[in-house]
């Protein structure tokens, strides 16, 4: 709770249970069986709070007995752990005749007049009330969930309504904002693929007159050569577990990658590893160099693959990813590129071995098919790429600091630090 002290002038702190209803009684619904309604299963609400998906539409008699019942502008608040935890919480809004019906794994949580629906969902979705809620489940692992009890218990600073209005709208448009970068995202990931897929079929626009058809691969210049990864490549390899298995890991040494930080966009390295140099030095084949095309080799992300930045620094890889190290006739970023297209993912998907886990062998990663345009023209490709992707990564750092303004700015806001 906070201290009187801390409430702002002209607030109050209350209990969610003292100015909103939760699960209110359903009314007498005089609607024909036929009549189309609003339906929200638990798949159409987005993670992280960013609102509803998609709107379903069913008959009134398929949904009106077992599934929760709710209204205009009440929020939908998860009851189960990983759905709470993974923002599976929104306004209901958009809904026709101004009711519709969803997963019983909601909580209905309704405003009284003095409370504004806006600001009912900013101040449930703090990282705080989440916390609170996620001690406070009750069942057994795996099917825990939040009593009604606990969200009537949470505690708001309530400011006067309009304020808690002007609270909301700042808050609406960072997010506003954020589905603007959200867009400018996937506009530029279908451009990139558009032209991942036209200069790798087609070359350098101008450069090619003539074209050949390949099986397995389709038309390309006829210019270009198609040869087995293996032939053009100075080593193909990869690490062990050393022993011992997490226990050797230490908080800090040399990078120690594994499946999970190869992504096609890049490597991720919020959880990653680390080894002892002592380890590193008994695995010395296995340390990674800048621009070696990292490749996934076993488990579900196998054929996931990169290129190691020249920033990583020291690094070493464990036996789900694979080395490959090309030689000057191949600009890595292209081998790269390569192996992520879908052509090369389905050969991968053919030619994999293993009876519980999928895998890939050094022989099989060396028999890959690519084909092999000059350097100069390999080189131009990855330019075009490259400036793409930079396009790509400006617009992902602006929705990560819209995501930060937005967390500081709701704090601000919520706990009247800074005033509207």
């Amino acid at each position: 709770m906070t201290s009187k002290a801390q409430i702002p002038k002209g607030w109050r702190q209350v209990r969610l249970g003292d100015v909103a209803e939760v699960n209110p009684r359903r009314p007498r619904l005089s609607v024909a069986d036929d009549t189309p309604v609003t339906f929200l299963p638990m798949a159409a609400i987005a993670e992280s709070s960013q609102g509803i998906l998609t709107r379903e539409s069913r008959p009134y008699y398929e949904v009106s007995t077992g599934y929760t019942y709710f209204e205009e502008d009440d929020f939908l608040f998860s009851k189960i752990t990983p759905c709470l935890q993974n923002g599976k919480h929104t306004l209901a809004t958009g809904l026709r005749g101004g009711f519709g019906f969803g997963t019983t794994e909601f909580h209905v949580v309704r405003a009284s007049p003095n409370l504004a629906a806006p600001f009912m969902f900013r101040a449930l979705t703090q990282a705080h009330v989440i916390d609170r809620c996620a001690k406070s489940f009750t069942g057994t692992a795996g099917q825990q969930r939040i009593q009604p009890e606990t969200l009537k218990d949470i505690p708001i600073l309530l400011p006067p309504l309009p304020e808690q209005r002007a609270i909301a709208a700042v808050l609406d448009s960072i997010d506003d904002a954020i589905e603007g970068a959200e867009s400018a995202i996937a506009a530029t990931r279908q451009l990139r693929d558009s032209l991942l897929h036209d200069l790798l079929t087609r070359g350098v626009p101008g450069w090619h007159t003539e074209w050949k058809d390949v099986p397995g691969l389709g038309t390309i210049p006829a210019g270009w050569e198609v040869v087995r990864l293996g032939e053009d490549v100075s080593h193909v390899g990869s690490g062990v577990t050393p022993r011992g298995g997490k226990s050797a890991y230490t908080a800090s040494g040399i990078t120690f990658l594994r499946s999970q930080n190869v992504h096609f966009d890049g490597l991720r390295l919020d959880d990653v590893a680390y080894i002892p140099p002592e380890i590193d030095n008994s695995m010395s084949r296995s340390r990674v160099q800048p621009d070696d095309v990292l490749l996934n080799i076993t488990g579900a992300s196998i054929g996931r693959c990169t290129v190691a930045p020249h920033s990583l620094g020291p690094a070493n890889v464990n036996q789900h990813v694979c080395i490959i190290r090309t030689t000057d006739k191949f600009n890595s970023h292209f081998v790269w590129k390569w192996l992520s297209t879908p052509r090369s993912q389905r050969e991968i998907d053919d030619i994999q071995t293993g009876q519980s886990r999928q895998g890939l062998n050094y022989q099989q990663v060396r028999q890959l098919t690519i084909a092999r345009p000059s350097r100069a023209e390999q080189d131009s490709i990855v330019g075009i790429l490259g400036k793409v992707d930079e396009t790509l990564d400006r617009a992902r750092e602006e929705r990560d600091g819209l995501q930060l303004l937005k967390e500081s700015t709701a704090d601000a806001l919520l706990m009247g630090r800074v005033r509207v």
